[in-house]
């Protein structure tokens, strides 16, 4: 029986698209190609994986020097990547709690970045507990991320429902043996776990 609701954030609750910096100072006609040319995951990825804001700039210049002028404006306009708070999204964990499910947040995010986005959107602390890969120094989809959650929340794994975005971070979950949902919308995050029995 499912006791445990775990939440991704980025594109579950809050959007996150790099795009929406680099819009900023890059042509629309251009955005696509620049994305695929110029942009790297890494830019990101190892401020998720703990590296502080400076070291990150620091390093990238240093293996990107052609692109030293986005990578300066990627730092320094980071919380432009996101967007809109998915008030469905919201609701649904206001309701699951009201229900008496414990709720957790399991999410790559910047140790540096994260608490600035949490004091701007309070229902971060309807959350029962939060792991952020920047504080740990791993992330999704290592099953480790997953294991600290548990461990330190004492979870069992099949009492657990997991909601994320990337079925790459779904995968994982899915070979610990928690539960899963692919998010889209919401609504659909609510049919998916009422087939699991969640009463909401």
């Amino acid at each position: 029986m499912v006791k445990n609701i775990i939440f991704d954030f980025g594109n579950v609750f809050i959007e996150w698209d790099p795009r929406r910096i680099f819009r900023q100072i890059v042509a629309d006609g251009e955005l696509d190609s620049f994305m695929q040319s110029v942009w790297s995951e890494d830019w990101n990825d190892t401020l998720d994986r703990g590296v502080s804001l400076a070291d990150n700039e620091k390093n990238l210049h240093a293996k990107y020097p052609q692109h030293s002028r986005y990578i300066a404006f990627f730092h320094e306009h980071w919380y432009d990547s996101l967007g809109e708070v998915n008030r469905d999204s919201v609701a649904l964990l206001a309701d699951l709690q009201r229900a008496g499910y414990a709720t957790y947040g399991l999410s790559n995010w910047s140790a540096e970045t994260f608490p600035v986005v949490r004091k701007r959107h309070p229902f971060f602390d309807m959350l029962n507990g939060i792991v952020i890969s920047g504080e740990e120094k791993v992330g999704k989809p290592d099953p480790r991320f997953y294991q600290i959650l548990l461990d330190r929340y004492r979870l069992d794994p099949p009492a657990c429902a997991f909601i994320d975005d990337r079925q790459d971070n779904i995968d994982t979950a899915q070979r610990l043996g928690i539960r899963t949902v692919l998010f889209t919308t919401a609504a659909q995050v609510r049919r998916e776990l009422s087939a699991m029995g969640v009463a909401l």
